[in-house]
């Protein structure tokens, strides 16, 4: 995937091509930037999702360790929660999997010198289009846009796949295919916005997936310590 994005890829003129819907030649803006439905729910709310779900695995985490069990308040969970907390471990291993990733995918981003569409010259902002191998003009402020950290996010669900894989191949598959289509969903959704090309998604999708399967390699998931 990462030959197709480097080679392929920018040939296509697909990013031109798919966000050009979403541009107003005459205003010279991107319409959709500020539209509710995009900015507040599939923007800030996705987001706060993603933070709720990763929190939410580190609480079944914590209410499977044993050094835990004895506490009142964590009985009762754990009868309530019974099935669900004897998968703590990969519980563990996706919330693990998620910080590593969208960590990993932001600090790429704002590394980047590539601009984000809704600041590039040729869409009324100010910012050159740069090839992805260029260098930053001299007098150029970084751009800090590639790839997209928002479809990280759902892209980080993935890590549900290769938690789960082994011993619940089914339900990994299920979890993979929401991932994929959660992440394209919030990278679609800022690109209609402005905010970021598609490749920009692309190359998020694929970093997600890599450190995932290094983390995988690396680490089995339900073999940790805390039990």
């Amino acid at each position: 995937m990462a030959g197709l994005l480097f080679f392929a890829y920018p040939a296509t003129g697909l990013d031109a091509t798919l966000i050009a819907p979403f541009y107003d030649t005459t205003l010279r803006q991107f319409t959709l930037e500020h539209e509710w439905f995009l900015e507040n729910i599939m923007h800030k709310g996705l987001k706060n999702l993603i933070v709720v779900v990763s929190l939410s695995l580190l609480m079944f985490w914590f209410l499977g360790v044993k050094k835990f069990q004895n506490v009142a308040l964590i009985k009762k969970l754990q009868q309530k929660f019974g099935l669900i907390i004897k998968l703590h471990q990969q519980f563990l291993w996706v919330f693990v999997g998620m910080v590593i990733t969208t960590s990993v995918v932001s600090i790429l981003k704002h590394s980047s010198i590539h601009a984000c569409p809704w600041d590039l010259a040729i869409y009324g902002g100010d910012q050159p289009l740069l090839s992805l191998l260029a260098s930053l003009p001299e007098g150029i402020s970084p751009g800090k846009c590639l790839p997209g950290a928002h479809a990280g996010g759902g892209f980080a669900l993935m890590a549900f796949y290769f938690a789960f894989k082994d011993s619940h191949t089914k339900f990994a598959c299920v979890l993979l295919v929401i991932g994929l289509m959660l992440g394209s969903v919030m990278g679609y959704a800022q690109m209609m916005r402005g905010a970021h090309f598609m490749s920009h998604n692309l190359w998020t999708a694929w970093v997600v997936w890599v450190l995932l399967l290094l983390q995988y390699l690396i680490w089995q998931p339900g073999q940790n310590q805390y039990k």
